[in-house]
């Protein structure tokens, strides 16, 4: 009876304990606690957020009364953006509380802005520029990235300054040079400065290449082609094939818009090769496709087989070309403007030469393949 009773004794505390949990506490503990880090960072990320967002909004509408006064934006809001930004933390006496939410616009608002950009994507419009115009369109992007890459680390570019320079100048300026920048990494002093050179060189561009048209007697048409593959953005295209004609207008547009379907590709492919490097450099680590990446190319092909419809689309590219000029903004704000220095003369270089090369690329064409 005795060990019974010692043994109820102590078997009571170890009843009562089995019966005690503190599951729910630690559920309620840890919701709580999720709560009050998101909270936090909300409150973090806040300022800066919205003081890109404000730059963003002073930047459209500078392009908007741009438009309305010169007929055209030359400079684009993207480029307002990154300027405003530079100036503000060059010229301002800005907390250090704007700092997290500047960096959340320059990197997760910028991978979101390439994913909606894909739903603006339809690789129908390959079909719609006939044989002859799609290959030239084809090797003319190749050549040029490959030559412009390589002329870049030549002239003592860092190789992924380089690669954003062949990007930018061959394919789509400022979006392609903005959407393959998170996918191989690239700092924000290689962003600002390949979009800023590549820009001013681009709007140097559109206002002498009218002239090749009495320069080389080329027709209409013919100068909608070169317009289209050689000038680095969509507006600035716009601006100097209807500079000429409305046919050179629309031709130019046709080409340029051919041209941006290489984003998706050159995104994955650069991507695929950054992350194989760095996997190779530190085995046991798997980089797989950005999400950023996988959307666009999943958005594009929605695009392409009706399931995106056109309405959805331009949404979708109006809300990633505002959400581009926010990140610019942010990125503006974190730039390092002593980066410009060193990267200066082999910069300009490059851009200049890779500018000529489309050019010569873009003649030569097509008046080889009879484009009339």
């Amino acid at each position: 009876m005795r060990k019974l009773a010692d043994w109820s004794r102590t078997a009571r505390p170890v009843r009562k304990a089995v019966r005690t949990t503190s599951a729910p506490a630690d559920v309620e503990d840890g919701t709580a606690s999720t709560a009050r880090r998101f909270r936090s960072t909300v409150q973090a990320t806040l300022p800066g957020l919205s003081l890109c967002f404000a730059l963003a909004l002073v930047a459209t509408l500078l392009g908007a009364t741009e438009g309305l006064t010169l007929g055209d934006k030359l400079v684009e809001p993207i480029i307002l953006a990154l300027v405003l930004g530079i100036l503000a933390r060059r010229f301002l006496l800005l907390p250090g509380s704007i700092e997290k939410g500047a960096q959340f616009s320059a990197t997760w608002l910028l991978e979101v802005s390439v994913f909606l950009l894909g739903a603006s994507v339809d690789f129908a419009q390959v079909l719609s520029a006939g044989t002859s115009l799609s290959i030239l369109i084809t090797v003319t992007v190749l050549l040029s990235v490959s030559l412009t890459w390589l002329m870049g680390c030549l002239f003592g570019l860092h190789p992924k300054l380089a690669i954003l320079v062949a990007v930018g100048n061959s394919i789509c300026g400022n979006s392609a040079i903005a959407a393959v920048a998170p996918s191989i990494e690239a700092s924000k002093e290689d962003v600002a400065a390949a979009i800023s050179v590549t820009a001013i060189w681009g709007l140097i561009q559109v206002l002498l290449l009218p002239l090749l048209v009495p320069g080389l007697a080329l027709t209409h048409y013919q100068y909608g082609v070169v317009a289209g593959l050689s000038v680095y953005a969509v507006p600035q295209a716009i601006a100097a094939g209807f500079a000429v004609s409305a046919l050179s207008g629309q031709v130019a547009t046709l080409v340029k818009l051919v041209r941006i379907l290489f984003i998706g590709p050159f995104v994955l492919v650069l991507g695929l090769a950054y992350r194989r490097s760095i996997s190779a450099k530190q085995p046991g680590h798997v980089h797989l496709v950005p999400w950023f990446v996988a959307g666009f190319l999943l958005l594009a092909a929605l695009r392409s087989i009706g399931v995106i419809g056109l309405d959805w689309a331009d949404a979708s590219k109006d809300i990633s070309t505002f959400l581009f000029v926010v990140s610019l903004a942010g990125l503006g704000l974190n730039v390092n403007l002593s980066y410009f220095r060193v990267v200066g003369l082999p910069l300009v270089t490059t851009v200049v030469l890779s500018i000529l090369f489309l050019l010569s690329v873009a003649i030569a064409g097509t008046f080889l393949l009879g484009l009339t």
